[in-house]
């Protein structure tokens, strides 16, 4: 097999894994582990040198798409995030827009309004955010009704902050969710 058949064959299995239940990724992780394992192995025994991407990516900040229909809370957000030591990259106002953005740059966390522009809400665009790209989502809203919290709960945020919203709030949302995402958990 070679070496871009490997690529081809490995990108194809994290497609399936990503598109496994939540409980049966966790079963086959520990497969894959070992699997990962072996092959790094005897990568570095043929002297193909692998890169350590989960080193290199516990250094860097995570990538925020901001997804918030009233401009100057985008940006206001974005200054406060980046003055945070974030990288976050883009504002979108919709749905469309945040989508577009996500499949040219992949965000590692969105900041999810569930009021947005457009003709679906904030929870569809994280579902379909989630399934496509299996990114995080954490909820910035100020809607806080039980109605739509229940509704929210079906796109799996890793949070939900209802605003006003504190930067300690937000810093602690977004640390906890960049660093289940690299954990694995």
């Amino acid at each position: 097999m070679q070496l871009s058949e490997a690529k081809q064959a490995l990108q194809s299995l994290v497609r399936r894994w990503r598109a496994l239940p939540p409980q049966e990724r966790e079963r086959v992780e520990a497969e894959l582990g070992e699997v990962l394992v072996y092959l790094i192995r005897a990568a570095n025994r043929a002297g193909i040198e692998l890169e350590a991407t989960d080193a290199r990516a516990a250094d860097q900040p995570p990538c925020i798409l901001i997804v918030e229909d009233e401009r100057i809370v985008a940006t206001d957000l974005q200054d406060v995030l980046n003055g945070l030591g974030y990288d976050a990259y883009a504002i979108a106002s919709s749905g469309a827009e945040a989508l577009a953005i996500a499949r040219t740059k992949r965000p590692d966390i969105v900041l999810m309004d569930i009021r947005i522009d457009g003709d679906v809400d904030g929870i569809e665009v994280a579902t379909q955010l989630r399934r496509e790209f299996d990114t995080a989502v954490i909820f910035v809203t100020a809607l806080g009704d039980t109605v739509t919290t229940q509704r929210a709960k079906s796109a799996e945020p890793s949070a939900y902050l209802v605003k006003p919203v504190t930067i300690p709030a937000l810093r602690t949302s977004i640390e906890l969710t960049a660093r289940r995402q690299r954990t694995g958990a």
